[in-house]
């Protein structure tokens, strides 16, 4: 059985690693020029709408939408239309981490387990401590995937808006459906317990690498949510209200939550999938869902809300940020370790597994990036450190032709920000 679930998408990433920058454009407008790409992209793309951001550290110099939040209804997709970012949601923990830090209230090299009112353990490496630092890095030896709920009737996420119309989704779809109709909302800290404790129905040996904490990355979804409720231990108060007070409320997302029912639904794009697993030629709606590990996946929010938080990495990179202080940025965004298992032969500004900063990964290049990825959104979020630019989009589709947006965007990212 097939879940499009969890997906951080290293699939994505491959397609990423080839992008390159091409020799100038001779417009005047580079932003007109980008604009005309874009709308060239959209009208041969299955994606039925996404949003562009392109930003400096001052300001955002270039916010368009393209084609549809809503086919059905003929609404256009806009800056201000509300979409699942998947992934990119990871790096709200790593901030959040690191207010932590700042604040004095944790340490990366703290052993999770002085934190847990519960042990997690290795089994193969039960006297090897896995630390905070080892979650925020992908090297904690807990994997995903291992046991999959299904099996027993059960689901770790569960559909939203319900209806039998859902009942005629393609075949390939049907499984899916069928999971996460199986689901039910419980919190962040038993989606945690029933995966990693041995007496908990999910839980299975395989989620734990035969590999020692802290020496071999592999991309682990369980590990940030285990980081984000070590938030809401150290915070006594939920991830949700820690993130709005700590990094929305400050920065003005006033359309960003983890949750709809927080949304304005005028806003919310509807979600697709395609019509056929293999040779797709359109899409259909996809109901919208909850993901019982929300933080690492579930964020909801729009291109302007995103464009301030992007304008806040960047200026935090450069040690004038407003959420956390010079030192703690640095922390967040420096490559960790040389682990085993990251890919050090691609060069390529958007490998996103060269190396790894706390939850960004690191490119030769030194661009700080995050991809993300699940049913109904692909996503990608940067910045480029030698202009102090960077860059967002997010689709309601996941479609592989999404890589091309990003080569389309890095083409012209540097250029527009100047503006």
């Amino acid at each position: 059985m097939k879940r499009n679930v969890w997906i951080c998408i290293y699939g994505l990433s491959l397609l990423f690693m080839g992008c390159k920058t091409t020799k100038s454009h001779n417009s005047d407008s580079y932003s007109d020029s980008l604009t005309i790409a874009l709308q060239k992209f959209s009208s041969k793309s299955l994606i039925p709408g996404f949003a562009v951001s392109i930003v400096n550290e001052n300001k955002v110099a270039y916010s368009k939408g393209f084609g549809y939040a809503s086919i059905k209804d003929s609404i256009p997709f806009t800056p201000m239309t509300i979409n699942w970012v998947a992934s990119v949601s990871k790096t709200f923990v790593a901030l959040s981490i690191m207010k932590l830090i700042e604040d004095g209230k944790l340490n990366l090299d703290d052993p999770i387990n002085a934190i847990l009112p519960y042990k997690i353990v290795n089994p193969y490496f039960p006297n090897s401590a896995i630390t905070v630092r080892h979650l925020l890095t992908h090297t904690s030896s807990i994997i995903d995937d291992a046991f999959v709920p299904y099996y027993i009737g059960e689901a770790d996420i569960c559909i939203i808006n319900d209806s039998k119309r859902f009942d005629s989704l393609p075949a390939y779809m049907q499984p899916n459906l069928a999971y996460y109709r199986m689901g039910k909302r419980i919190s962040l800290d038993e989606n945690i317990r029933k995966y990693t404790q041995p007496k908990e129905r999910w839980y299975s040996d395989s989620t734990f690498l035969q590999k020692e904490p802290g020496t071999f990355f592999q991309y682990s979804n369980l590990g940030a949510s285990i980081a984000a409720r070590i938030v809401e231990i150290k915070s006594n108060m939920t991830f949700i209200e820690f993130t709005s007070r700590y990094i929305f409320k400050p920065l003005g997302m006033e359309n960003t939550a983890w949750n709809f029912e927080q949304l304005n639904p005028v806003l919310v794009s509807t979600i697709y999938a395609h019509n056929d697993e293999q040779h797709p030629t359109g899409v259909v709606e996809h109901p919208q869902y909850y993901m019982t590990n929300y933080p690492v996946s579930g964020l909801k929010t729009n291109a302007v809300d995103l464009s301030k938080y992007l304008i806040e990495m960047i200026n935090g990179f450069e040690g004038k940020g407003k959420l956390l202080g010079k030192r703690s940025y640095q922390t967040l965004f420096t490559p960790q370790a040389n682990f085993e298992n990251l890919n050090k032969t691609d060069s390529g500004n958007f490998n996103d597994k060269f190396d790894r900063a706390i939850l960004w990964s690191v490119s030769k290049t030194g661009y700080r990036l995050h991809f993300g990825g699940n049913t109904g959104v692909y996503a990608f979020i940067y910045i480029n450190p030698k202009t102090r630019s960077g860059a967002l989009a997010y689709s309601n589709l996941r479609d592989n032709s999404f890589g091309e947006l990003l080569e389309i965007v890095s083409k012209y990212e540097a250029r527009v920000a100047k503006k």
